[in-house]
């Protein structure tokens, strides 16, 4: 066989399949480069690169990101815990940890990581533990280094946790929450720069009367709810006088508060999913949103919504119009499909106030561009 020529980190060429000799593309990059790299990767083959060569030893530890999924066997979980630990130990400390990402089951490690991502100052943390079958856990019990706190400034939690009140983070600017249990009415107030807030398919532990979003910051929020029944709110006040960007999706099972405080609301996405559940619960509800949407300038729209809106026409013709400002109105098309018509009770009830407002046609992820700058 012929010989190898060895490069700078190890080899200059390797042989792949059938012995054809390849050209070895990673020795020229830079360290800086092969670090993108593997950020991209699980830390587990990041560490395992150690082996190739020299060069390589010391590599994993001057990353900035950590991916781990952590791996269970025979229903029992592989020593994850003991790697953990030793990435965290082993790592150099000179260098900030910027994101943090972990698929983990067991509330152990969930917790031990929370503390641990926290202590260090990471910048971003996600945890994510949907695949998790068991009971709900409380993320917001975990003892934290409340002076590392505010190093953390994007959360995001996914699966089978318990989430109320946190101890003061006041360097977190983005949240977002899946499928977790919201326990507490008023859980967001210790998030005093809270940013942006996303909420998707969250449950409200029974017995709260409704969920209070208390953000003075809060500029974008996202509400989520895509169950096949709807997950009830009951009651959604929002004390959020900077809010610019709402987004509510899926059926529309709260009831919101008059939203007298949205002085500079500007643009409202609008997704609504309807069945034949508590139609005209559905249906009252709705009218309810809208009308607590009033100073919004920019609104988009989804087919559902407009079909939905189609067979309110009977309740619309005693409604007024729910815009005080309307600019531009925009009807997201299906895909491949032309711009919905509107009803001409639709119509009435939505631009009989505002005949010169502008009626767009454009998909879903351009319309979010919407600007107050837009006419």
């Amino acid at each position: 066989m012929k010989r190898i020529v060895k490069g700078s980190y190890g080899y200059g060429y390797s042989y792949g399949y059938g012995g054809h000799q390849q050209e070895d593309r990673l020795t020229p990059l830079s360290d800086d480069l092969l670090i993108s790299i593997l950020s991209y990767v699980d830390t587990k083959l990041a560490v395992q690169s150690s082996v190739l060569s020299k060069r390589w030893v010391n590599i994993w530890r001057l990353l900035p990101v950590i991916n781990i999924n952590c791996e269970y066997e025979h229903g029992e979980q592989s020593p994850n815990d003991f790697f953990i630990r030793k990435v965290l130990t082993l790592r150099d400390r000179l260098i900030k940890i910027d994101r943090f990402n972990i698929a983990v089951k067991d509330y152990k490690t969930m917790s031990r990581v929370f503390r641990d991502a926290v202590s260090l100052g990471v910048g971003e943390l996600r945890i994510d533990t949907s695949e998790h079958v068991g009971k709900y856990y409380p993320v917001s019990g975990v003892n934290v280094n409340v002076n590392s706190s505010d190093l953390v400034t994007r959360l995001s939690l996914k699966g089978m946790m318990e989430f109320g009140y946190f101890p003061t983070f006041d360097g977190l600017v983005s949240l977002r929450l899946e499928r977790v249990k919201i326990v507490e009415t008023e859980p967001f107030s210790c998030f005093p720069n809270l940013g942006e807030l996303v909420l998707v398919n969250c449950k409200m532990r029974s017995g709260l009367e409704g969920l209070e979003v208390v953000a003075p910051g809060l500029s974008r929020l996202t509400i989520s709810s895509c169950f096949p029944t709807p997950v009830a709110y009951k009651r959604l006040v929002l004390l959020t006088p900077k809010l610019s960007v709402l987004e509510i999706e899926g059926l529309t099972p709260m009831v919101f508060e008059p939203f007298d405080d949205l002085p500079v609301l500007h643009t409202v996405h609008v997704y609504t999913l309807y069945s034949g559940i508590e139609f005209e619960l559905q249906k009252h509800n709705l009218m309810g949103i809208f009308a607590g949407l009033k100073r919004a300038q920019c609104v988009h729209l989804s087919p559902s919504t407009v079909e939905f809106l189609t067979k309110c026409v009977s309740m619309l013709a005693e409604e007024q119009c729910p815009f005080e400002d309307l600019k531009v109105l925009n009807l997201i098309p299906p895909p491949n499909m032309p711009a919905p018509q509107l009803n001409s009770f639709v119509v009435a009830y939505l631009l009989k106030e505002y005949p010169k407002a502008i009626v767009k046609s454009f998909p879903r992820f351009v319309g979010m561009a919407c600007r107050p700058t837009d006419p």
